[in-house]
């Protein structure tokens, strides 16, 4: 063990002769190939010129962990935004004290998985944050470990064989942070809200991609109220003000058990559809506390005069749980209307 810990340096290049190749199986495998290589007593490693800057990076789909297609014994490279970082904690475990750090990581698209890490794991990001003046914070985890905690699927490094990476300098990791994160106000006649559309969903109703309006004088993942000047925002943001458009969205658990007050989009439509959607239905006004998640005459507009004050921002979210009960008896096709019997009396005649 120690010759191939010493021939095979990680990161290096080295030509592997004479090996093994057999069946791939048990906890923990590093890639879902179905075969596995094993060094013997005679395996010769030798050095090489040979260089390649590919990190062979696969970053796993949240939406995929833990299905058929990531199961829980593969171990995977997971990519995302660092957000509600708990506090490096100091544990027991097994008689011995070790630090403990609890995070979520965030993708692109708004999902969210929970991640665990130990030990050194959890001293490097304790290390970061205490060096580091960036408040966003990228990681990649290579060769994580899915597991699972109280009902909830995990992230946790696999013993020391995974890799943590911070604001990692890499093509993917640089392509992963200039994404949108758009915060904006709408209104319609029933009330106010802030919506966040992040990168897929904010690039259809502006056009561009983040990188394509980035020339370092604004940051893009800032809302626009933290903004001393809103007029240096790139012009397709700012085209956006006063535009109708019909939002789909994601009903989350900080808005269900935390009370946030910002919706994330999951879906926007504009143009024909907004005016298939008015002709279809009744004005929100005549719906009343009934709307649902998305209601279908539900257009929100824009509004560029409001402050970012999550004291002024109003949802009807907490008024509608009585009301989407009701909608979804009367409008769900899985249920039969039961027609009550009713005895009729024979009646004499005179």
């Amino acid at each position: 063990m120690y010759r191939v810990q010493r021939d095979l340096p990680v990161g290096e290049w080295r030509v592997v002769e004479n090996f093994k190749i057999s069946g791939t199986g048990g906890q923990y495998r590093p890639t879902k190939l179905q075969y596995k290589m094993t060094i013997l007593g005679d395996t010769t490693i030798i050095r090489t010129d040979y260089r390649n800057d590919n990190h062979f990076l696969s970053p796993a789909r949240y939406e995929e962990i833990g299905t058929e297609n990531l199961k829980t014994y593969f171990l995977i490279d997971i990519l995302g935004q660092v957000v509600k970082l708990g506090r490096i904690m100091t544990v027991e475990v097994k008689g011995e004290e070790r630090k403990r750090v609890l995070f979520r990581l965030r993708d692109t698209s708004g999902n969210e998985v929970a991640c665990c890490l130990w030990g050194q794991y959890a001293e490097q990001i304790e290390s970061h944050i205490s060096e580091s003046k960036d408040d966003t914070i990228i990681c990649l985890i290579r060769f994580a470990k899915i597991s699972e905690f109280r009902g909830e699927l995990q992230i946790t490094n696999a013993y020391d064989a995974s890799l943590l990476m911070l604001n990692p300098t890499m093509e993917e990791a640089i392509d992963f942070k200039q994404k949108y994160k758009l915060h904006v106000f709408v209104k319609d006649d029933t009330g106010e809200s802030e919506l966040m559309l992040l990168d897929t969903v904010a690039t259809t109703i502006i056009g561009n991609k983040a990188e394509e309006l980035w020339d370092g004088s604004y940051a893009m993942n800032l809302i626009i109220s933290q903004i001393e000047d809103p007029e240096i925002l790139p012009i397709p943001i700012k085209n956006l003000v006063g535009k109708s458009f019909c939002f789909g969205l994601s009903i989350t658990s900080d808005n269900v058990s935390n009370g946030s007050t910002t919706f994330k989009v999951a879906e926007v439509w504009s143009g024909d559809h907004i005016h298939r959607i008015e002709s279809l239905s009744e004005p929100v006004s005549l719906i009343g506390s009934s709307s649902s998640t998305l209601s279908t005459s539900e257009v929100l507009c824009i509004d560029h005069n409001k402050e970012s004050s999550s004291e002024d921002v109003t949802t009807p979210f907490s008024k509608r749980k009585e009301g989407d009960a009701e909608l979804n008896d009367m409008n769900s096709t899985s249920k039969k209307l039961c027609a009550k019997n009713i005895k009729m009396e024979k009646t004499k005649e005179d």
